[in-house]
């Protein structure tokens, strides 16, 4: 995913082109810590205690590296610095009143994975602060909420430390120095340990006088208002625990677009915070997909923006979809009335979507939003009475708010639980009419059908990204990436002119569909009953690779005098300053795999060279604990082999030898060629399943090309584009080939390999082929070769050599390169043998 260049903060197009720059060279100027954990996150493959694949989204690695960069590695930490820093030409931009210490703001679309990156800084502080030492960062943390329904999400999240288990945040090299305590509002205190997450919605750090007195402003509370007075959290309070703990303390503002106002009383808290706590506050981190002060521009700390453009571009949220509709409103006062022909075809949209969704086993939500609490009981009445199937008592919801526009204490409980549990299948609700918008807080997957019959002014406080933003989040989240979902938007003028103003504010051109005529068609793939005779059974084995935790005695046991490499001469050296470049390429097919640039600055003494060699070393492999062994090994090389005799490193002019470029570069070379070779563990695979079926594989959406074919046991055959449509057709006409299937992500198969540098990542083949003669194949067709396809073609080999001894079958793997295909023109799929590469078959 490239950046976005839209319209944005004053200070984010400055920082976006520095971080760039700073990520091409490898992130120069951050800890072995931070380095080990963005290697972790970013340069490798994960999979989830389910086994289902996970790899954080481009934006998520985007937010983490800025504010990595403007706090680690420029270290600029006042917003008066970052304004003269990043918004050098830019006259009149706001100062904040208060600039005691560092501030960001993290722009991301609804549904984009706030929470995500709010868990990798936690990582970051913590390990960079125990691990390293270093005082400028926490080890302890406030999350805060602006209501009871954000909070609530945010437990789901870090109670008891789940998202620290689940998702791949914490290195496994690193898990012996994580002791972190996830408190939640009104949780004890434990024994004591490392670090601290307290969790809490803002009303809860506020002095006891001022809570629940109802004189917080609607933007303060947002949807729910203040919480109502709870007396045992009253009595757990959690800023002097903080204060007790000792600082730094990092504060992270979740759906923070209120904070601009510096003299509410979240602010207020934050500072008095900053004052009590032992070394104050690390930093302020809002987090919000709409930083906007109230005349409409970003709040000028942003420093990162993920708007919902790229969002809807990059498919990590739903597309939506404005209804055109030539419905007219009856002239009455009566609601449901005046609105009857809205509401209708809201409603025939959402049975559309129901019966759609059937076979993923999903349920879809009807959300209508009124124009006040009278209006809204008249049209959940009119629902319940004309639909009763569908909307009759418990299948329908409303919701009211008072005058202030805060949910009414009556209906506090059923909208806390409707944020919890709407989107289960089991859950009765399938409509929620309500005066309020979707705002923060309502994490509602299931909304597929938003029914606006309310006009929104700039009166009103509401942006136009929250008329629709809740709507966002995807069903079919971690499921499949070639699936587009929607969520369809109907309304009267007033409301649709509100959502145009959404498409210009975000520089987008929202598609539409004429209502009552455009039937929605969301493509099923799923095996097929009637074709079990052309299932598949693939086997899976035990990984083949991994890579190992502890190296210190492998690289102590190296062997630098076996080490194949130039004799360097002893002469002085040029300049040694000058930089020199290390290319790496494969041995089979001589692609050049990896490129790094490195300088050595004037030095005194032969040791540091040594050091400088070492972690250079240590950073190309992914070792950075490792210096510290690498080092002497370093030493002895320098000393015993490179110069093709055994040298004095202490002798005068021997600086200027050892710096030189060509020294730089064939030690360089030479220790991590030899590294590669003992960080990554090949074991000795065993069957973990002889034979899943295909035919096992659940039902999954797709919105790409797909292929009608006899000889596979889906429906369809799904395509991720049109050579592989094409390929697919050529298999259904081959002569010998008795079935065949496109591997869906859904099932679940894949093989481990490792890059050239050795991380690990997992391969998806893209097609598995059983031929007439019981011969079985895995296919990868290529379109255009990437820099690990050599690793992955070795990797499928491996697998193919593997099972085919521990299955008694005979498995074989071929790529076939998209020219060479066209060029071939093949009737059978024995012809495409004389495509085979040294590395298939």
């Amino acid at each position: 995913m490239l950046e976005p260049k839209t319209k944005t903060a004053p200070c984010v197009p400055a920082i976006r082109d520095a971080v760039a720059e700073w990520r091409s060279k490898d992130y120069p100027g951050v800890s072995d810590t931070t380095r080990k954990l963005l290697n972790y996150w970013f340069r490798a493959d994960h999979r989830l205690p389910n086994g289902i694949p996970f790899r954080y989204h481009d934006s998520q690695k985007f937010a983490i590296e800025t504010l990595v960069y403007l706090f680690e590695v420029v270290q600029v930490r006042r917003h008066k610095d970052l304004l003269e820093k990043y918004a050098v030409n830019l006259p009149n931009l706001r100062l904040l009143q208060y600039d005691n210490f560092a501030r960001y703001c993290i722009k991301m679309a609804t549904g984009s994975g706030k929470t995500k990156v709010m868990s990798l800084v936690i990582a970051w502080q913590y390990f960079n602060a125990v691990v390293e030492g270093n005082d400028d960062f926490a080890r302890t943390f406030l999350l805060v909420a602006p209501n009871v329904i954000v909070f609530e999400r945010l437990r789901l999240d870090f109670a008891g430390g789940k998202v620290f288990k689940t998702d791949p945040v914490i290195p496994p090299e690193l898990s012996i120095f994580w002791d972190l305590d996830c408190y939640m509002r009104g949780d004890s205190e434990r024994a004591y340990a490392q670090g601290a997450l307290y969790v809490s919605n803002v009303q809860q750090l506020y002095e006891p006088t001022q809570r629940g007195n109802g004189s917080e402003p609607d933007a303060m509370t947002g949807v729910l208002g203040p919480a109502p007075r709870d007396l045992a959290a009253d009595a757990d309070d959690f800023a002097k625990r903080i204060v007790a703990r000792g600082g730094p303390c990092l504060v992270i503002n979740d759906e923070a677009h209120h904070t601009h106002d510096e003299e509410s009383e979240w602010s207020r808290v934050i500072r008095r915070l900053h004052l009590e706590v032992k070394n104050g506050l690390a930093a302020q981190l809002d987090f919000t997909a709409t930083p906007r002060f109230s005349k409409g521009s970003l709040f000028t700390w942003t420093v990162y923006d993920y708007p919902l453009k790229q969002a809807i571009i990059d498919n990590i949220v739903k597309r939506p979809m404005k209804g055109v509709a030539n419905i007219l409103e009856a002239r009455t006062t009566i609601a449901s009335r005046k609105y009857a022909g809205f509401l209708a075809a809201g409603v025939e949209r959402w049975r559309e979507y129901r019966e759609m969704l059937k076979p993923f086993s999903k349920k879809p939500i009807l959300f209508v939003m009124m124009n006040d609490t009278q209006e809204a009981d008249d049209v959940g009445d009119f629902l319940r009475t004309r639909y009763p199937e569908e909307f009759g008592g418990e299948k329908l919801l409303i919701i009211h708010t008072d005058r202030a526009g805060e949910v009414s204490k009556r209906d506090l409980d059923a909208a806390r639980r409707v944020a919890r549990e709407v989107d289960q299948e089991t859950n009765p609700v399938n409509a929620i009419v309500s005066v309020l918008m979707l705002r923060e807080g309502w994490d509602v997957q299931n909304v597929t059908v938003v029914v606006g019959l309310r006009p929104y002014t700039a009166k009103a406080n509401i942006l136009p990204e929250q008329t629709i933003g809740r709507g966002l989040r995807l069903m079919f989240r971690g499921q499949s990436t070639s699936y587009t979902e929607r969520v369809d938007v109907i309304g009267n003028k007033a409301f649709m002119e509100f959502v145009d103003r959404l498409e210009q504010e975000e520089d987008l051109e929202l598609e539409t569909f004429q209502v009552g005529k455009d039937k929605l068609v969301i493509t099923l793939i799923q095996p097929d009953a009637n074709k079990l005779d052309k299932d598949i059974a693939i086997p899976f084995l035990s990984p083949l690779l991994a890579r190992k935790k502890s190296l210190s005695q492998e690289i102590e046991g190296l062997d630098v005098a076996s080490f194949v490499c130039p004799v360097l001469p002893r002469k002085e050296g040029d300049d040694a300053s000058r930089t020199f470049k290390y290319e790496g390429f494969d041995i089979i097919s001589l692609q050049k795999i990896i490129e790094r640039t490195y300088t050595v600055p004037e030095v005194q003494t032969v040791q540091e060279v040594i050091s400088y060699y070492a972690k250079r070393i240590a950073q190309d492999v992914k070792l950075p604990s490792q210096f510290a062994v690498l080092a002497p090994k370093v030493r002895e090389f320098l000393e015993l082999k490179a110069f093709g005799e055994t040298v004095n490193l202490d002798e005068p002019g021997m600086i200027k030898a050892v710096s030189s470029n060509v020294a730089q570069y064939v030690t360089v070379k030479t220790f991590v060629q030899a590294l590669r070779e003992v960080v990554v563990e090949q074991l000795v695979p065993t069957v973990i399943n002889s034979g899943r079926a295909l035919s096992e594989t659940q039902p999954f959406p797709w919105s790409r090309t797909t292929l009608q074919a006899a000889k596979t046991v889906f429906n369809l055959v799904a395509c991720d584009n049109d050579f592989e449509r094409r390929f697919a057709a050529f298999l259904e006409g081959s002569q010998d080939v008795n079935a065949f299937a496109k591997l869906p992500e859904r099932f679940g198969f894949s093989i481990d390999y490792t890059d050239s540098v050795g991380n690990l990542w997992y391969y998806e083949p893209d097609f598995v082929v059983l031929l007439d003669d019981g011969s079985l194949y895995l296919v990868e067709t290529k379109g255009r070769e990437d820099l690990d396809v050599a690793h992955k073609d070795r990797a499928a080999q491996v697998w193919c050599e593997n099972v085919s001894v521990l299955t008694n079958t005979n498995w074989a793997y071929l790529k076939v390169p998209q020219q060479e295909f066209e060029r071939l023109r093949p009737d059978t799929f024995s012809e495409l043998g004389v495509l085979q590469s040294p590395l298939a078959l």
